[in-house]
C-alpha cells in the first residue's frame, strides 16, 4: 500500500487573521494543536507542514522542526502553492517511497478529528479513485472538518498542467473543478447537512470559537472527537452565534 502523507500549507502572511497557525489556545500555538490531532490519525504515515520561503516564515519553521519524528517541514514557493505541494511531496520520496497518497488539510483546521481523516483514507482505499474529498459539489460536513486526498500521480499531473493563477495557489481546483473530467473522483457527503457550521480559523471571530471548544472539551480528553464537538455545541446553543456571521465560504 502506498504510504498516506498529510501536507498542510501554512504561512504567517494571513491577511484577515495575521499570524492565525501562531495564535495560543492553553498555550500551545494552533498549528501544534493541528499535528497533534493529525498524528493521532492511525492512517496517517508522515506530515509535512509546507511554509513559504519567505522570511517572516521562520518562526513556523522554528516551531514545527523537531517537534515530533513524523513531522517535517518544507519551505517552497509563497504564491504557486501547488508547486509547494508537489515538491513537497517529493521531499520524503526517500523515505516512503514514489506515489504516496496526499491528503490536504489545511493548516487553519485545528478541530479535524483524526476518525475523520480515517474514515476518508479508508474510503479513498476501498474506492480506488485518484480523488476524493468531503466537498466538491456540495459543502456538507462542517467548513473545518474537511478533507482532500489524491494520489501522488494525481498531484503531478496537476502540476504539471494547471496554467490558471487560481489552480495554483489553491492547489486541488485544476483536479475537481477546470478538469474534472480528466480524473474518477469521489465526493464523501456526511449524514446530515452541517455546512452552516464553521470549524475553520479565518477571522476573530472564529478564534473565539474554536478557543471555547478548546477550554471545555481539551483539558478532559486532548483529542476530542467530532461527534464531542457537535454535542456541546447543541448542549450550549449560543456558541454558534459567535462565528456564525462569516458564512463567507473559501475555495478548498
Amino acid at each position: 500500500m502506498p504510504a498516506n502523507i498529510v501536507i498542510s500549507q501554512a504561512r504567517t502572511g494571513s491577511t484577515r487573521l495575521p499570524n492565525k497557525v501562531l495564535l495560543k489556545i492553553l498555550g500551545k500555538e494552533i498549528l501544534l494543536h493541528l499535528i497533534d490531532r493529525v498524528i493521532a490519525a492511525k492512517s496517517v504515515d508522515h506530515m509535512i507542514i509546507a511554509t513559504t520561503e519567505n522570511q517572516k516564515d521562520n518562526e513556523i519553521v522554528d516551531l514545527v522542526r523537531n517537534y515530533h519524528e513524523r513531522v517535517s517541514v518544507f519551505r517552497g514557493s509563497e504564491e504557486d502553492v501547488l508547486d509547494r505541494y508537489y515538491q513537497a511531496a517529493l521531499s520524503v520520496e526517500d523515505r516512503f517511497g514514489p506515489n504516496p497518497n496526499i491528503i490536504r488539510i489545511t493548516s487553519d483546521c485545528p478541530l479535524i478529528d483524526p476518525k475523520v481523516i480515517d474514515l476518508h483514507v479508508r474510503e479513498f482505499e476501498q474506492r480506488d479513485v485518484d480523488y476524493l474529498s468531503s466537498r466538491i459539489t456540495k459543502r456538507t460536513w462542517p467548513h473545518g472538518m474537511e478533507a482532500e486526498i489524491f494520489t501522488f500521480k494525481t498531484l503531478e499531473k496537476a502540476w504539471q498542467n494547471a496554467q490558471e493563477a487560481f489552480e495554483r495557489e489553491h492547489v486541488t481546483p485544476y483536479i475537481y473543478h477546470t478538469h474534472a473530467d480528466e480524473f474518477h473522483l469521489y465526493e464523501l457527503a456526511y449524514s446530515d447537512d452541517l455546512s452552516h457550521l464553521r470549524f475553520t480559523l479565518d477571522y476573530p471571530e472564529d478564534y473565539e470559537f474554536i478557543k471555547a471548544i478548546f477550554n471545555h472539551l481539551y483539558p478532559d480528553d486532548s483529542l476530542f472527537s467530532f461527534q464531542d464537538i457537535l454535542r456541546f455545541i447543541r448542549m450550549n446553543g449560543k456558541l454558534l452565534a459567535i462565528n456564525s456571521m462569516r458564512t463567507d465560504a473559501k475555495i478548498l
